[in-house]
């Protein structure tokens, strides 16, 4: 049996149409009959229903072949199977226009000898189609039970993707809504090819979650009904692995919440429960902390998505789990790598893995309002102080270099044990006797003499790039440094004193400026 329905050819065949003829359209003898009436009013706009096949005797028609074309156009625009007519008594023979229409719209035109009732063609063929109906229901419930018991039994969603592939009898990828395969079958199917497949959406709470990619372009009925219920099957898969992925990301960020507090937590007590969520005592941590304006980080933002979807990915690539945490106005990223760390490269090379500050530059340095911190590597135990040092490497970072919005700790590390040390060796007193002078003159005036210096000293020198990094000529910058050294009487050609100056102008912008 055809479980995509009967065809009109099929139709053709069955002995009480015997006698019938094909008159026209026989390029549509492939159509599906769903449906069967009688039509022997003139007005059958809009109760035309696809795949239905109509019963006239003209009668209708007989005073206005204009309604012969009407009558196609109206078949053509509903999709129907086709129209079978008992031309004799009212309209002595198929009209040559009716015919010409049924070939160029490929909806066959049958003849059907007057002899027969239309009770006996409307039962057979309402048997055939309601056969072929419960033959197609029947099929369709063993493929619900099948797919639902492989969900039922946790069987997961491998086993239930090559099902699927093996009833629709082509390869099927689910793609996650941000771009990525979560399943395909067969497994190493690589990445959906570009043409010649169909797909539809699979939602979770009503929410678009992902894509059912099948690798043909024509499915039959019963293919059709095996894609509903698994794209049934497919959201429920889904589904759970959304509760147990918020269920992991809730414990995980209570856990990390207590070691970013800074509670006293043994080295036993912290790789304990980090076991007990999956996280290896091996693992080495990263925390980034992204401030910026109060809108970057509601809800349904887009930043905090996309920051989560990079450190998912990027961490199911090096087999670790990371984690992020809403703190306000900032974000938090716990970032893992395996337990052998190589250096951060800019471009990775073969057996290397890129640091976490190059994969997520991209994507941090397109938005202009937000400021990054990343506090070096630590073990779970101690975390904290990558947290601290984060903190430390924006706020210091951000003295320093207004213009910038991404520091390590490691380029801020030196100023930070000065500031630290500055409360036991006298520091501000040795910074107001070296650059005193210039400090008031700026307090007094209100001028940038001081980051002036500071800028030029930081650029090794270069009056280019350092007026590049204050955005001002170049001139103003030589002319701020001649004042510079009228006021504080500092020799610039001196290079044995600049590292002085530059530690003491740092020291002052860190106590200084907000």
């Amino acid at each position: 049996m055809n479980l995509k329905g009967m065809t009109v050819r099929e139709l053709l065949q069955l002995p009480i149409l015997k006698d019938a003829s094909l008159i026209s359209g026989e390029e549509g003898l492939d159509r599906v009959v769903r449906y069967i009436d009688i039509m022997e009013v003139p007005d059958i706009k809009g109760w035309l229903r696809e795949g239905e096949l109509i019963l006239t005797t003209g009668y209708s028609m007989r005073n206005d072949p204009g309604l012969v074309l009407e009558l196609m156009e109206e078949l053509r625009r509903a999709d129907a199977a086709a129209l079978a007519i008992k031309p004799e008594r009212f309209m002595g023979g198929i009209p040559a226009e009716m015919v010409e229409l049924s070939n160029r719209y490929r909806i066959p035109v049958i003849q059907i000898p007057p002899g027969i009732p239309y009770i006996d063609i409307t039962h057979t063929v309402m048997e055939q189609i309601l056969n072929t109906q419960a033959a197609l229901l029947r099929r369709s419930e063993e493929v619900n039970k099948t797919l639902t018991g492989l969900v039922l039994h946790n069987k997961g969603i491998q086993v239930v993707a090559d099902s699927v592939a093996e009833l629709v009898q082509a390869p099927i990828w689910v793609i996650h809504k941000h771009g990525r395969v979560i399943v395909s079958s067969p497994a190493d199917a690589g990445d959906p090819p570009a043409g010649r497949t169909k797909s539809w959406d699979v939602s979770v709470d009503k929410q678009f979650a992902g894509r059912l990619i099948i690798g043909k372009d024509q499915l039959d009925e019963l293919e059709l009904v095996c894609i509903e219920h698994a794209r049934l099957v497919f959201s429920l898969e889904l589904m759970r692995r959304k509760i147990a992925y918020d269920t992991e990301q809730r414990l995980q960020g209570n856990f990390f919440e207590e070691l970013l507090m800074g509670l006293p937590l043994s080295r036993q007590d912290a790789e304990n429960k980090g076991r007990q969520l999956g996280l290896q005592k091996d693992w080495c941590w990263e925390v980034c902390i992204v401030e910026g304006e109060p809108h970057l980080f509601e809800e349904h933002a887009s930043l905090p998505a996309a920051l989560g979807e990079l450190t998912e990915s990027e961490s199911a690539a090096r087999k670790v789990k990371s984690h992020l945490l809403r703190q306000g106005d900032r974000l938090v990223l716990l970032l893992a790598s395996p337990a052998v760390s190589e250096p951060s490269t800019k471009q990775p090379v073969a057996g290397r893995t890129a640091g976490w500050a190059d994969v997520l530059a991209p994507l941090l340095d397109s938005h202009s309002q937000i400021r990054t911190g990343f506090g070096g590597k630590a073990p779970l135990w101690e975390v904290y102080r990558s947290y601290v040092k984060a903190k430390k490497a924006m706020t210091i970072g951000c003295r320093l270099d207004k213009e910038r919005r991404t520091f390590s700790y490691d380029e801020i590390e030196m100023f930070d044990l000065l500031l630290e040390s500055s409360a036991y060796v006298g520091f501000d007193a040795f910074t107001e006797k070296k650059i005193g002078k210039l400090s008031k003159y700026d307090r007094d005036n209100g001028t940038d003499l001081v980051p002036t210096f500071h800028a030029y000293l930081a650029a090794g020198g270069s009056l280019i790039e350092a007026a590049n990094k204050l955005y001002i000529h170049r001139n103003s910058v030589k002319y701020r440094l001649d004042r510079i050294k009228d006021i504080a009487d500092i020799d610039m050609e001196d290079t044995s004193k600049r590292l002085m100056y530059y530690l003491c102008t740092s020291f002052y912008l860190l106590k200084n400026l907000e």
